[in-house]
């Protein structure tokens, strides 16, 4: 999605939880308008059926969850403890440490913030 490098960790975090400022919205309002424009051009195009790749998630088969081991498991609670905001470029330091994925590691300290709320 165009635009979307440009947005912080946070502002990911908080757009999935709900919680937006509203100086956020504003910013993400275009991006997700053009998003969904072509969303919708593509669906008119193929007419409801065909490859939509790149613009709609693929439906046909589910993710399977990430189990993160013991061992990284403690290594990402250190890290937690140092630094629970870490920047892109730590959290892609981390993923390559601790060998997975870095939307793994940043979903990982997404949702530790979000504990650490309730």
């Amino acid at each position: 999605m165009p635009g979307v490098g440009s947005l912080s960790q946070s502002t990911i975090c908080r757009f999935e939880s709900l919680t937006l400022s509203h100086n956020n919205m504003v910013a993400l309002k275009p991006i997700l308008h053009s998003w969904l424009e072509k969303a919708e051009e593509a669906m008119k195009q193929k007419d409801g059926c065909g490859d939509i790749s790149g613009i709609l998630p693929n439906t046909d088969k589910k993710r399977k969850r990430t189990s993160i081991a013991a061992p990284e498991k403690r290594l990402l609670e250190d890290y937690f403890r140092q630094q629970p905001r870490p920047s892109g470029e730590r959290i892609a330091a981390i993923a390559d440490k601790l060998d997975l994925k870095k939307n793994v590691v940043r979903v990982w300290f997404c949702n530790q913030r979000q504990k650490q709320k309730r």
